[in-house]
């Protein structure tokens, strides 16, 4: 048995178009007169990871699925965990599909509701009569006496509850996700400068000089960064390695690498936990130690933060956030610090700030609450129009299944990021100078999408003479491989499947072309060719975060429009990393500059939090 879902992502919403069905049903739910015969089956989908598909096994006795288990995950092993120990539970116990989607995976709920789907209905059953709601509770729960809460955890939140608990506060610390460290378990590192553990295995000298660094951060930033936030990040950021490596469970790596900056200065490094597993590993066994700390400490996954609480003077006093079963929780504390990561997962901020809707690698479920609950008691916000974070170019579309194989998917990637062919960007106007030399970095600067154009007789040429250059992505690549002036005979059938994902577009012409896009096209040929059969191949920017955000002075107290600060109310990481950057330029080039900044603007926040309480 073999499920397809065609068009993964689509218009980066994290929507599985095949599986929309199962929202739909045609019938009273509940009453399960279409028996599904005992067995086990086997059913697949294309999900969230781009090298494999899902496949799941499940096991129906007495008209009830008494098991799911997991061929492959067609995810990242943290995302996944969520959907084995929290959705499958969920389907079992309430002999249901109709389950609330795992914020933090979505894409791999619905397509595990997707493949349990099809199996219903293709062995005896009618999955519409799967579908019944859970109650959702009406209890209000209230928690009081905290010093400090932690709204978000991810890297900066996750830094924050450390630091705070570490100097003696008692937190409570909640996120939207299933599972703790958001986008900083996907990240490659994290920025620390000169940290004492990696200059002394450096003979004792320092990677780079620390007022050349500031100084060329602030020149590239044309005046609309805060030198004085900068500049604690640059001073600090080292410490925080240390700290965090002397006192959690954290362990980062010994040399230092150098990123895309003219520079070439050493300024970031990896890190996983002491054993060397991972960063979730990382961030739950250090979460857990600050926990134990106090026993009045506490943290909470899948609750999701909705406004701020304040007191008849207007001061904020807690947090009311709701959990995914519906109830309702009221956190009381003296200090309260967002950490949100953002507003990728927001389309209309994203429109409104950004100029675009993006295609998302990052975390969804960072939509902005923390930037929205600190507007609303007066927050004001700095560059929330800063170039998101990106340096991935791929496929719109990417195609995830497993009947496609490898090589063709690269091949069809390598004719998208060939920066010799024509490229437009989302405006119809030619994009080749602004792509550069490295267009992992620059897409975003074509807007939500951009397109390389080829003409029919380039096309008809590498069936006989191949390409004469091979591009792979950096990241999100798919495997497979080519050998350059390779006769590809396959390239039509390689565009037809592009076509059926809606990742090429075919013309008779530049100005048919041009409608189908959407657009007028600025180009009036192609390579020479004005007439004849034309191939756009789509792609995109995959963004791992927004950066702009809410505007913090230099102990990350949210700033209201006069410049004062709001007493108990910090944010962090990328609630309010625009004050690192200028407005409408593109992320600095560093290495691990959010990872940096998250973990450095937590634990210095969370330190400020504690102190404020006493």
């Amino acid at each position: 048995m073999n499920h397809r879902i065609l068009n993964v992502v689509a218009a980066s919403a994290v929507l599985l178009s095949g599986c929309a069905a199962y929202l739909r049903p045609a019938i009273k739910p509940g009453i399960k007169t279409a028996k599904v015969a005992d067995g086990t089956y086997e059913g697949k989908a294309e999900a969230y990871a781009v090298d494999g598909e899902m496949n799941l096994s499940v096991t129906f006795q007495d008209n009830k699925i008494v098991s799911i288990k997991t061929i492959n995950s067609g995810s990242t092993a943290s995302i996944y965990r969520g959907i084995e120990e929290r959705l499958f539970p969920r389907i079992i116990n309430s002999q249901s599909i109709n389950i609330d989607d795992i914020t933090g995976a979505t894409i791999s709920s619905i397509s595990a509701k997707y493949i349990i789907q099809n199996i219903i209905n293709e062995n005896g059953g009618n999955a519409d009569e799967w579908k019944m709601e859970s109650p959702k509770s009406t209890d209000v729960v209230k928690k009081d006496g905290y010093d400090v809460i932690v709204v978000g955890l991810g890297s900066s939140g996750i830094s924050s509850y450390l630091s705070a608990a570490s100097n003696g506060a008692t937190v409570f610390g909640m996120d939207s996700a299933a599972k703790i460290g958001g986008n900083g378990a996907m990240s490659a590192g994290a920025m620390a400068v000169n940290p004492q553990t990696q200059v002394a295995l450096n003979d004792g000298n320092p990677f780079v000089n620390e007022e050349d660094m500031i100084e060329d951060w602030l020149s590239y930033t044309d005046g609309d960064a805060k030198e004085e936030i900068i500049r604690k990040i640059v001073q600090e950021s080292g410490e925080t390695l240390d700290w965090l490596q002397t006192n959690y469970d954290f362990h980062f790596g010994e040399k230092m690498f150098a990123f895309y900056h003219p520079k070439l200065w050493p300024l970031w490094t990896t890190y996983t936990d002491k054993s060397g597993t991972d960063k979730d590993t990382a961030f739950i066994n250090s979460m857990n130690q600050a926990t134990a700390l106090n026993p009045k400490n506490e943290y909470m996954t899948e609750l999701a933060a909705k406004e701020l609480l304040k007191d008849t003077d207007g001061k904020v006093v807690g947090v009311k956030a709701v959990l995914y079963d519906g109830t309702t929780y009221e956190i009381y504390g003296k200090s309260v610090i967002l950490a949100t990561g953002g507003f990728l997962g927001n389309e209309e901020m994203c429109q409104k700030y950004t100029g675009s809707v993006w295609h998302a690698y990052g975390m969804t479920q960072c939509n902005g609450a923390g930037i929205q609950m600190a507007q609303r008691v007066g927050g004001s916000l700095l560059n929330p129009n800063a170039g998101v974070e990106t340096h991935i170019a791929q496929i719109a579309n990417i195609i995830r299944c497993d009947d496609v194989s490898a090589d063709d998917k690269a091949i069809l990637t390598s004719l998208l990021l060939d920066t010799n062919a024509v490229m437009v960007d989302s405006a119809g106007n030619l994009f080749n100078e602004k792509a550069g030399n490295n267009l992992s970095f620059n897409a975003w600067l074509a807007g939500k999408e951009f397109y390389t154009i080829y003409n029919a007789e380039e096309i008809t040429k590498m069936k006989t003479s191949g390409m004469s250059s091979f591009h792979k992505p950096t990241f999100l690549s798919q495997g497979g491989s080519y050998e350059v002036n390779t006769p590809i005979p396959n390239i039509e059938n390689i565009l037809a499947i592009g076509e059926k994902y809606d990742d090429v577009i075919t013309a008779e012409s530049i100005s048919e072309l041009g409608d189908k896009l959407g657009f007028k096209l600025s180009i009036s040929d192609v390579h020479g060719k004005t007439n004849g059969k034309f191939y756009a191949i789509k792609g995109a920017a995959y963004i791992y975060s927004t950066t702009g955000g809410l505007d913090v002075d230099e102990n990350f107290n949210v700033l209201t429009k006069e410049h004062e600060p709001i007493s108990n109310v910090y944010a962090v990481g990328n609630d309010s990393m625009g004050v690192l950057f200028a407005s409408k330029k593109a992320y600095i080039t560093y290495g691990g500059v959010a990872q940096g900044y998250a973990l450095t603007s937590g634990r210095l926040a969370g330190y400020n939090a504690s102190v404020n309480t006493k």
